[in-house]
C-alpha cells in the first residue's frame, strides 16, 4: 500500500504541480489583465501540465505528446520573441522619457533665465513666444567688463585727499572702488603707472553670447547629449510639435506691493499625466520656482 502511494506521488506530483501553476497563472492573467506575453506563458504552463497528466495516466500517446510539445515549444519561442520585443520597447521608452524630461528641464531653466533678464530691463515678462525668440536672438544684458587688477599699493596723501574729505588715515591697501575712482582721474600722479589699463565698466552685451555662448554652457549641453542651442526650439515641448503654454501679468498686487508674474507650463509625452506635467512660475505670486525643483 505504501509503495503504491509512493509510486503515485512520484508519477503525478510534478504534472499536477504544472497544471495547478498553469491554472493560477491563467487566472491572474485574466483577472488582473496581464500582458499578452504573460498570458501565453500561462497557457504554455497549463498545456505542459495537461500533457504531463495525460501521458502519466496513459490517456495520451507519446506521439501526440511530441506533436503537442512541438506546438507548445513554438508557442514558447514566440512568447520569448515577444518578451524581448516588449523589453526593448520598454527600455527605448524609458530612455526617451529620461532624455525628454532632462531636455524639458534645461529648456525651462533657459526660458526662466531669459524672462528674468527681460524683466530686469523692462519691469515685466514677455507673454508672446515670437517676441521672446526675438529678444533671445538680439537682446542685450548688462555685463561687467573687468580689465586689470587692483594695485597692491596704499593710497598716497595726494590720492587720499582727492578721494576723501577730512584726510582719513591710510591703513590698508586701496580697495577696488578706490582704484576705479582713481582710474577716472587721468591727471593723477600715478595714472600712467597704475591706473591707465585698469577698467571696471558695465556694458551691454548680447544675451545669447553672455549666457548661451560660454564654453561651460556649450560643454554641459554636449555632456548631456542635447542638440546645439537654438532660440527657436525653446518654446517647443521636446518630442512634440506643441508649444509651452505661457501666461503673464504686468502687475499683480501682493501685500502692499505690485509685481509682474509669469507661468509657463506644459506636458511632456511620457509618464502619467501628473509625472509629465512640468512648469515654472505662478500667475498670482511673485514666484519662479520650477516643478523639477520640488
Amino acid at each position: 500500500m505504501t509503495s503504491n502511494l509512493s509510486l503515485i506521488l512520484k508519477k503525478y506530483t510534478v504534472p499536477t504541480l504544472f497544471f495547478v501553476i498553469g491554472c493560477v497563472m491563467l487566472y491572474i492573467a485574466i483577472s488582473q489583465e496581464q500582458g499578452l506575453v504573460f498570458t501565453i506563458a500561462a497557457f504554455m504552463m497549463l498545456i505542459a501540465g495537461i500533457l504531463s497528466i495525460g501521458f502519466s495516466t496513459g490517456n495520451i500517446k507519446s506521439g501526440l505528446v511530441y506533436v503537442l510539445g512541438i506546438i507548445a515549444g513554438i508557442g514558447g519561442l514566440v512568447a520569448v520573441a515577444m518578451s524581448y520585443s516588449s523589453v526593448k520597447t520598454t527600455l527605448t521608452y524609458q530612455n526617451n522619457a529620461r532624455e525628454c524630461a532632462a531636455l524639458a528641464t534645461q529648456n525651462l531653466q533657459d526660458i526662466r533665465y531669459i524672462q528674468k533678464s527681460y524683466k530686469e530691463k523692462t519691469g515685466k515678462y514677455i507673454g508672446d513666444w515670437n517676441e521672446f525668440v526675438e529678444f533671445t536672438k538680439n537682446g542685450t544684458v548688462p555685463f561687467l567688463e573687468s580689465i586689470g587688477s587692483v594695485p597692491s599699493e596704499k593710497l598716497t596723501d595726494e590720492e587720499n585727499r582727492y578721494l576723501y574729505t577730512g584726510n582719513p588715515p591710510i591703513d590698508n591697501d586701496m580697495t577696488e572702488e578706490e582704484a576705479y575712482l582713481l582710474s577716472l582721474w587721468t591727471e593723477g600722479p600715478r595714472y600712467e603707472e597704475l591706473f591707465k589699463n585698469f577698467k571696471r565698466d558695465t556694458i551691454q552685451k548680447s544675451l545669447k553670447d553672455v549666457k548661451f555662448g560660454t564654453k561651460s554652457y556649450i560643454a554641459n549641453r554636449e555632456k548631456l547629449g542635447f542638440y546645439k542651442f537654438t532660440p527657436d526650439s525653446l518654446p517647443i515641448i521636446p518630442h512634440t510639435n506643441q508649444k509651452w503654454s505661457i501666461e503673464t501679468k504686468d502687475s499683480v498686487k501682493i501685500g502692499d506691493e505690485s509685481f509682474p508674474t509669469i507661468r509657463v507650463e506644459g506636458r511632456i509625452p511620457y509618464g502619467t499625466k501628473k509625472e509629465g506635467f512640468m512648469y515654472f512660475g505662478s500667475i498670482s505670486l511673485d514666484e519662479l520656482g520650477g516643478s523639477w525643483e520640488e
